[in-house]
């Protein structure tokens, strides 16, 4: 009776179930107690097994004179039941194929879309900050001198860098200020290790400091509410890091480090 028992599991019943199903179709009528001797499980778990295949109509309960009899449905339900789960399975397969053309269309398109981060408020920035730090590529950035001073105090300004160059990040900065800071510049170079350049600003105006570093670009915003983001996509990393190099070249050098 094994052979029975493996192919009922194969469509879908639990060994209990098909023990069951089979020891009621070779008794007939028969008792819970009959049922679960033959099956060999206790009496409650056959009360429970037999509960469910009633309910999967692969059983019915019979009121013989007071006594509740039970009987096993033809074998026949069994196929009729697969047919009609082949049939609902077939139905779901078609409702989802018919949309695949969509599901491949956000696919595709968020594959090329970048992902874009928002942070916002001082405690938003020093979340954002903290990305910058951990990120370990080197980097250009271009910074309003000015407007990042009056946000980071000192203590806060030298554990960011302090924290870059623990992770060896090396880079390249732009500083954008209305006096040159001569000996901030010296201290960043000597210090970390990092290129500097001054840039006045008549030449570029700067309310915000952007960076690419790796695959992401940053933004901060400093004035009024702060705000930073980050943007997250290979090709325009890239595109961005030439443009820090053209403007990079063609920054002036005679206040810079080295």
């Amino acid at each position: 009776m094994q052979h029975l028992v493996d192919q009922l599991r194969h469509a879908g019943l639990s060994d209990r179930e098909a023990r069951v199903y089979l020891v009621s179709l070779s008794l007939g009528s028969a008792s819970v107690q009959e049922i679960s001797h033959a099956a060999q499980i206790m009496r409650t778990t056959a009360y429970n097994v037999i509960d469910g295949l009633i309910e999967r109509g692969l059983m019915k309960s019979i009121d013989a004179g007071g006594k509740r009899l039970l009987s096993a449905a033809s074998p026949e339900k069994i196929v009729a039941m697969l047919k009609r789960q082949a049939e609902d399975l077939i139905g779901k397969i078609d409702v989802v194929e018919s949309a695949l053309p969509e599901f491949m269309a956000i696919e595709n398109k968020k594959k090329d879309k970048p992902r874009v981060y928002f942070f916002e408020g001082k405690e938003g920035i020093t979340q954002l900050s903290r990305r910058y730090e951990e990120t370990a590529k080197d980097f250009f950035e271009i910074v309003p001198f000015d407007l990042l001073r009056e946000f980071f105090d000192e203590h806060e300004f030298d554990s960011h860098k302090d924290k870059m160059v623990r992770n060896r990040i090396s880079g390249k900065i732009m500083i954008v200020a209305d006096k040159p800071p001569v000996e901030s510049m010296k201290r960043v170079y000597q210090r970390y290790g990092w290129e500097v350049r001054y840039i006045e600003p008549s030449k570029i105006a700067m309310n915000g400091h952007i960076s690419v570093k790796g695959d992401e670009i940053y933004g901060f915003a400093y004035e009024g509410i702060p705000i930073g983001v980050v943007i997250e996509n290979p090709p325009l990393a890239s595109a961005m890091r030439k443009v820090f190099e053209l403007a990079w070249e063609s920054a002036p050098t005679d206040i810079a480090f080295p």
